[in-house]
């Protein structure tokens, strides 16, 4: 039996995929949800950013559990449980969202809480799970599951965004949202019951494999992998200037209703359950690089083409060919860790990898928040020739920048770590962007959905 068909893989899924509904109908709207209880731009940059440096930092401590000798797996289920608790706990103060205690302040402090649990389980998950499935079809794998991830994540952004337009119009927005949390918290404690599936295993670090984080970033000259880290980072901190706040420029600067909201949302999400797979398919046959490389300069354009209309359709497209690439991007970004790093030193290099996005991110985030902050309208008109002036077009164009020297300037200094075959940029562009590899994603998106359920009908 190929593993594909094996009970760990789907155990692996099962756990995704509920994790999935969490992500859909309850992550996808916290910006959202800010906005609702009325949180200024440094607020709002704060939710989006401060959490997930908490939960970068704390993959240093879910680094440790990884590499002790016990039960990585028990470890792993518990902090599951835990954030489930933590979205039941947002789910109350949303239901009393008008008492004059700050909201949204324990909104953030709750999120945060959150995501140390995320950062915790991060290092855990990958080096549990990157040791159970074998690397000739590892890409293919997380292709697959990533699918399904992308399914479910689409049902539930819909799902969420019509209850809270749903309680909206009834003037009970804060039930609406608290109600998908309830449900994110639900399906999140049973993705814990799905993964006791897996069959455990136990390792031990040898402590000579073991290396201090100041180690790590001064060995940016000479370590592929350093190098690597360092171009992901830049182009995190590149999108995080602009990232938050797309919440708040379509819902209080485009007017958009809940309902647009969530259409827009779920475009990206939709266009992923299409071609996730057939980006990690191409991966494990061209490399992880090169479709960093060809993922990497279509999401620099992707900024600036909010600066050319605002009508919601076009918007829609926007988000349809983010979801495109970013799909590529981010499959190639977790599949090059596990392409780079031997088993004993994943959980290590997971945890310094995500402490230095992290760092990042926040620091772009916050970036973004004092522009929008110190700058004015008026001071953006000169961007607005087709929209309508707004703080928010500033962060656009200087996201395009940055993300361009990321990829002029660091992605040239790393390599593939595999022995792949040479395929010109175009020619995978091609393939990926043309009529017929846009059919075969979906045949193959739909044939793998077919094989994981092969063994259970």
């Amino acid at each position: 039996m190929s593993f594909l068909n094996s009970k760990d893989a789907k155990s692996i899924v099962r756990e995704g995929s509920l994790d999935a509904v969490k992500i859909g109908i309850a992550e996808t709207y916290i910006s959202a949800c800010g906005v609702f209880l009325g949180g200024t731009a440094l607020q709002i940059g704060a939710l989006a950013t401060v959490p997930p440096l908490l939960g970068a930092c704390s993959q240093l401590f879910g680094m440790r559990f990884a590499e002790r000798d016990g039960s990585r797996k028990q470890v792993i289920i518990r902090l599951i449980q835990l954030q489930s608790l933590f979205c039941f706990l947002c789910s109350a103060v949303l239901m009393w969202s008008d008492i004059p205690l700050g909201a949204i302040n324990a909104l953030i402090i709750l999120i945060a809480l959150y995501h140390v649990t995320i950062g915790i389980i991060a290092p855990l998950w990958n080096s549990f799970v990157g040791d159970v499935v074998p690397p000739e079809i590892r890409g293919r794998f997380f292709g697959v599951r990533n699918t399904w991830i992308s399914v479910v994540t689409f049902l539930g952004v819909v799902a969420g965004g019509k209850i809270v337009h749903l309680f909206d119009g009834w003037s009970k927005t804060g039930v609406g949202y608290a109600l998908i949390f309830v449900i994110a918290g639900v399906a999140r404690f049973f993705s814990s019951v799905a993964f006791r599936g897996v069959i455990d295993n136990r390792t031990v670090t040898s402590h000579e494999l073991k290396f201090s984080f100041w180690h790590f970033i001064r060995r940016p000259h000479r370590s592929n992998f350093v190098k690597f880290v360092f171009f992901v980072g830049a182009m995190n901190f590149a999108n995080a200037i602009s990232g938050p706040f797309f919440a708040m420029y379509m819902l209080n600067d485009l007017r958009f209703s809940y309902s647009e909201y969530m259409a827009v949302v779920a475009s990206v999400v939709l266009t992923q359950c299409i071609v996730v797979r057939s980006w990690g398919m191409l991966g494990d046959q061209f490399g992880n690089r090169k479709i960093l490389g060809v993922c990497g300069l279509a999401v620099c354009i992707n900024p600036l083409l909010w600066l050319l209309s605002s009508n919601l359709w076009y918007v829609v497209c926007i988000q349809i060919y983010s979801g495109l690439f970013w799909a590529g991007f981010n499959l190639s970004v977790a599949n090059f860790v596990f392409d780079a790093v031997t088993p004993p030193k994943r959980a290590r290099c997971f945890a310094y990898q995500a402490l230095i996005n992290g760092v990042l991110i926040c620091g772009g985030s916050l970036l973004g928040a004092l522009l929008i902050k110190y700058s004015d309208t008026t001071s953006a008109s000169t961007l607005a020739f087709l929209v309508n002036p707004s703080q928010f077009l500033w962060l656009f164009v200087l996201s395009a920048i940055l993300r361009f020297l990321a990829m002029g300037l660091i992605f040239p200094l790393f390599s593939e770590v595999r022995g792949v075959p040479r395929i010109a940029p175009h020619v995978l562009i091609a393939r990926v962007l043309s009529v017929r590899p846009l059919w075969g994603a979906t045949f193959t998106f739909i044939s793998g959905l077919r094989r994981l359920r092969s063994d259970d009908e």
